[in-house]
């Protein structure tokens, strides 16, 4: 029976007169003309087979098989002891000599560990029993390391062949590649010394884009519906598909996707619970790999001589999956988390480019050289740290990727179409045409199957809830950092952390600021803020965003707020501009009306509602500078966003509402300086968003009037010239009128309720000037200037505008102050345009009430009547002498003050003014506090005398 058994394990005979069919015929070498297979010849056989058989085309197969059919006699026979030791000595010998037959290649006849490796990939489930009992064999025998520094590069070389593309395409291949990894690792030998295979690390210093190829776990590591192949596949060939058609492609790589990254963190996690070395080494190469590709946030980074999206946002992921032990909302783990973390010997993150919080890198490098920590970081803040890096370089530099897609996809579509006219015009040129329309077509569809790849990896509701669950608790730890007792969020943390002592010319201040950052969180590099903040304003876009509806949210919000509160804590303005164009979109509603998401938070949370409205107010100041060229046009956008959350606060929230009333009548000199930065700004975005109404107003007209343009392609009014300038008309209006819409809503509401605020010496002349000259824009003789086609477009409606300035007229009309600056305002006030506005308002449109109408014409009256009071006071000063006059507003002075160091007389009220907006002396821009003006009481003494003289001389000639 055991005869009968070996000879169909090894499908083997010893009788040449009878050979089955499939069997070989095995010589035993013997001189007694044995004819049957005994327990004593396995050993010759397979070393026959194996060595001397040259119609054995399939060594490794064969072992395998023999491997399988003794199993399977096992089960047949398992209540046969006497049968055991044979089965024991067939396993044995079939297993040893698998090993063996990987670690000497030339062993076996036809020999090839590739095509051992290719077979495995094949039909990898009819050989993991085998490879196993070879595994463990190798680590019985201590030869492990040599089956896997030949099994592994080889499989790499396999799958790394020329024109053979490993990715989500080939679903048997890299299946079964995950496979075989997770084979090895699940032995805890095997993933001890894996990262001590050839290959695991690169061999010397290679390229940012060499990573995901010329290592062990690069091939597997980029395997994602983001890598271009299979983005080309799945998305390129239904360019014009259905919405369902692409929901069900999303949602069908998103579930394979999301199986591929379990089972990469499966092989990670394996290999990172190896050993002590494995881990470091897993570390290390991470590491190596984001500080290659740092330029992948560069606005110009040439992106083929970079790691590619998918193999970063994978890593990325995969680091996000190991963090989130010690980021649950217990938080029981996140003081293993290291504060001091970039003190330490730390080996795995290029921090000599990085810019950092608050500090400068001198600074930044003396303060590591005199507090270095010689105690290695734990794991947990080495995996922490690392996934804040990747969050900004990984993933982060993929949605920047992915923002840059749309412009390029905008300008391929725009040339295509010029080509398209050119072959129809230029038939001569047809052939060479229609050729570079084949290429750039080709182009746009392999761009467009990059951005609906793209599209589809960040809607993957999922897979991203992890990683805005990752940015939660790095806010919560962040927070941290930057409580000076390291205790958050286990005891309260108290805002602001500089006591708001610092006044109006020091709130800016950056040396003053940078003195008072808290330690270490000063020194830390900017992309541990950036990287979430990034993340969280791009993710706000989608409509199933991991932001809405989570209950984690409020640690990302606290952050916020804390860094908008305390402006010493980040030195860069864009990074807060880009905070407060986050927090807008969780301000504002859904299109159902009900508040936007982060209302609750805005409203329960006691962080964040007894500081959001302080920090909002005092950024849209601070926002003035920004360090950049184009600072001018920077703040409008913050201001935008801030505008927005304002309003909503401001109106949904009663909390919000009661301490901006206190602000205001609190802390005067603060909210001052806001509305002086609101009425600059509505100032110019009025005065810019009506002037380019007019300029396209004006070019549309020549454009619709072929005789009024002068065709030459020399000339400045040449219809290509005309279209650009229509154009940019068109975008500039866009843009002024939308910001001055929203900052006009917020002077509609303030003035109602503190309209004490506007009335101040410092601003009342400049609010009712802008007032006047923009009535004047919208019902003066030039307001058919402004009608243009489809005024939506440009957030424009005269209508309401008109009714908005009105408004204001009214909630400041029983304030004198007001009424004299509005008559004082001899350019641009006409009585005779209120009047103008209230027929529009009332009588063609019906937008207001008729007690509306009634109160608009009481205060149209009391200007009037002022303005001319106004006039005679004038004609009677007016040969007032040039010292008692203002030299920047040419009135005569109340309250003359000089100037300390250009020594300078001028009413305090415009120096004043000047300083709400430029801490300088206006007339040799020497710094200038207000502190330092002198009182100039003898000139104001000289000037009230006069004053009074005339009055007396008045008097005397009317008696």
């Amino acid at each position: 029976m055991s005869t009968r058994i070996l000879e169909d394990i090894f499908q083997l005979t010893c009788d040449p007169t009878n050979v089955p069919q499939g069997f070989h015929l095995v010589p035993l070498g013997n001189d007694n003309g044995q004819q049957t297979l005994t327990i004593d010849d396995i050993d010759s056989a397979i070393l026959y087979q194996l060595t001397e058989n040259e119609s054995l085309t399939e060594p490794f197969n064969y072992l395998n098989n023999c491997f399988q059919r003794c199993q399977k006699h096992k089960r047949l026979n398992k209540n046969k002891k006497e049968l055991e030791s044979l089965f024991k000595e067939v396993d044995r010998l079939v297993i040893g000599y698998g090993l063996v037959m990987f670690q000497i290649e030339e062993f076996a006849m036809n020999g090839d560990v590739t095509a051992y490796i290719a077979l495995i990939l094949q039909r990898f489930d009819g050989y993991v029993d085998f490879m196993s009992q070879i595994i463990q064999r190798a680590i019985i025998e201590e030869s492990l390391e040599d089956l896997l520094n030949n099994f592994f590069p080889c499989l790499l070389a396999y799958i790394k062949r020329p024109k053979y593309l490993f990715d989500l395409n080939d679903s048997v291949c890299y299946n079964h590649t995950l496979s075989i990894f997770e084979l090895f690792v699940n032995f805890k030998q095997v993933a001890a010394i894996f990262t001590k295979i050839p290959g695991f690390l690169p061999e010397g210093d290679i390229d940012a884009n060499q990573f995901e190829n010329q290592t062990l776990l690069g091939p597997i590591l980029k395997l994602s519906p983001l890598d271009i192949n299979v983005a080309t596949k799945n998305y390129g060939d239904l360019l014009d598909r259905s919405p369902s058609q692409t929901n069900m492609i999303d949602e069908s790589l998103q579930t394979e996707h999301k199986v591929v990254i379990d089972r990469l963190f499966f092989i990670c996690d394996k290999i990172i619970r190896g050993s002590v070395e494995s881990r470091t080494d897993l570390i290390v190469y991470w590491g190596r790999i984001v500080n290659k590709n740092h330029l992948r946030r560069g606005d110009h980074a040439a992106q083929n001589k970079l790691a590619s999206n998918a193999f970063m946002s994978n890593i990325t992921v995969l680091l996000v999956k190991f963090s989130q032990p010690f980021l649950d909302v217990s938080y029981k783990k996140i003081d293993k988390i290291d504060v001091n973390f970039f003190n330490t010997l730390n080996l795995f993150i290029d921090l000599s480019n990085e810019t950092r919080l608050n500090s400068d890198f001198k600074e930044a490098d003396q303060f590591y050289d005199d507090h270095r920590n010689d105690v290695k970081p734990n794991f947990i803040s080495d995996c922490f740290f690392l996934t804040l890096t990747y969050l900004h370089y990984g993933i982060g530099g993929t949605l920047l990727y992915e923002e840059k897609l749309s412009p390029q996809i905008k300008r391929l579509e725009e040339e295509i179409e010029k080509l398209k006219g050119a072959s129809q015009s230029n038939p001569m040129m047809a052939n060479f045409i229609g050729m570079k329309l084949k290429q750039m077509q080709k182009t746009l569809g392999y761009i467009k199957s990059s951005k609906d790849a793209m599209r589809g990896f960040f809607s993957h509701r999922q897979l991203q809830l992890e990683v805005f669950d990752f940015i939660c608790g790095a806010s919560t730890f962040l927070l941290r950092v930057i409580d000076p007792a390291h205790q958050f969020p286990f005891s309260h943390i108290t805002l602001p952390l500089i006591p708001d002592q610092v006044g109006v010319e020091n709130v800016d201040n950056a040396e003053y600021l940078r003195q008072h950052a808290p330690v270490p969180f000063k020194y830390y590099p900017e992309f541990v803020v950036e990287g979430p903040i990034n993340y969280a304003l791009y993710m706000s876009h989608y409509s199933n965003s991991p932001i809405i509806r989570n209950h984690r949210l409020h640690s990302f919000v606290e952050l916020g707020t804390a860094i908008l509160r305390c402006p010493e804590l980040v030195s860069n303005p864009h990074l807060k501009g880009k905070l407060v164009q986050m927090f807008s979109a969780g301000a504002m509603p859904f299109t159902d009306g009900s508040s936007g998401f982060m209302m609750g938070i805005f409203e329960d949370n006691p962080i964040v509602n007894q500081n959001l409205l302080y920090a909002l107010l005092d950024f849209y100041v601070i926002v003035e500078k920004t360090g950049s060229s184009s600072q001018f046009y920077d703040k409008f956008n913050s201001r935008y966003s801030i505008s927005i959350i304002l309003e909503e606060i401001y109106n949904r929230i009663p909390l919000y509402k009661k301490q901006l009333l206190s602000q205001a009548l609190n802390n005067p000199d603060f909210f001052i300086r806001f509305v002086a930065r609101m009425l600059n700004d509505l100032t110019f975005l009025l005065d810019e968003g009506l002037s380019n109404l007019a300029e396209v107003h004006n070019i549309d007209s020549q454009l619709n009037d072929p005789n009024s343009i002068n065709r030459s392609e020399n000339t400045e009014d040449s219809e290509e010239d005309l279209h650009r300038r229509f154009a940019d008309a068109q975008r500039q209006a866009k843009s002024s009128c939308g910001l001055a819409a929203k900052s006009m809503t917020l002077f509609e509401m303030f003035t109602k309720d503190i309209p004490k605020s506007f009335v101040t010496p410092e601003i009342v002349d400049r609010l009712a000037s802008m007032l006047n000259y923009n009535l004047e824009s919208l019902v003066g003789p030039k307001c058919g200037e402004l009608k243009v086609k489809d005024p939506e477009q440009y957030s424009f409606d005269p209508k309401e505008l008109l009714k908005a300035l009105c408004s204001v007229y009214i909630n400041l009309a029983n304030e004198d102050d007001f009424v004299k600056a509005v008559a004082r305002d001899t350019r641009s006030f006409n009585v005779d345009f209120i009047k103008k506005a209230i027929d529009i308002l009332g009588r063609k449109t019906g937008l207001v009430s008729e007690d509306y109408c009634k109160e608009l014409f009481v205060f149209a009256g009391r200007a009037e009547k002022t303005r001319s009071a106004e006039e005679e006071e004038d004609m009677e000063y007016e040969d007032a002498p040039d010292e008692f006059l203002d030299p920047l507003m040419y009135t005569i002075m109340k309250d003359p003050v000089t100037l300390p160091r250009s020594h300078v007389n001028i009413d305090r009220s415009t120096i004043k003014a000047h300083l709400l907006s430029d801490s300088t002396d206006p007339f040799n821009r020497s710094p200038l506090r207000l502190e330092e003006v002198i009182a100039n009481d003898e000139l104001k003494q000289k000037i009230e005398a006069w004053k009074a003289s005339k009055k007396a001389d008045k008097n005397a000639s009317e008696i």
